[in-house]
């Protein structure tokens, strides 16, 4: 059912993506003057980043999905603190998730794209109005890699913590 659901998805992605049949393969998105080439390889490589990390979520493999999450600490990225991943651990392990959704994409630049997505605490396909753990990551682009980051804020907190230090 997550692969239906993912694939149906990404058809509409696609979809939405390629309405216009004069569009060019790679776009522009600017944000306060600077530029970011966004590409569909792009949209397509966060998707599966994104999807293939919900799946580690939600199949039980929680230590697979935290060694995916990283913070933005200025320009570097380095892995979540063991703090932090100790919190997602406890949150993923206290309840049996059924499933997940990818609501929406925003592509703002190469540091600044958000995905909202909600964790099912029923299954979805057979409860209408599931409760969920709704939230929100953002995946950042290295070197044309993408990784996926918690809020930006999460690596200011370091910069903060250091300079206290």
């Amino acid at each position: 059912m997550k692969r239906i659901m993912f694939f149906a998805a990404f058809a509409l992605l696609l979809l939405a993506s390629c309405s216009d049949g004069q569009k060019p393969a790679a776009q522009k998105v600017a944000n306060n003057g600077t530029d970011m080439i966004l590409s569909a390889n792009d949209t397509a490589a966060v998707q599966m980043l994104v999807t293939d990390f919900l799946e580690l979520v939600t199949t039980d493999r929680v230590e697979e999905a935290l060694r995916q999450l990283y913070v933005l600490d200025g320009d570097e990225l380095k892995p979540l603190p063991d703090d932090q991943k100790e919190g997602f651990r406890q949150t993923w392990n206290a309840f049996d998730i059924k499933g997940y959704a990818i609501k929406s994409f925003f592509f703002h630049s190469e540091t600044d794209t958000e995905v909202h997505y909600s964790l099912y605490l029923k299954d979805p396909a057979t409860t209408s109005n599931p409760p969920a753990i709704n939230g929100l990551i953002q995946p950042v682009r290295r070197n044309g890699t993408w990784y996926i980051t918690l809020a930006n804020v999460q690596g200011e907190q370091m910069q903060r913590q250091k300079e206290n230090q």
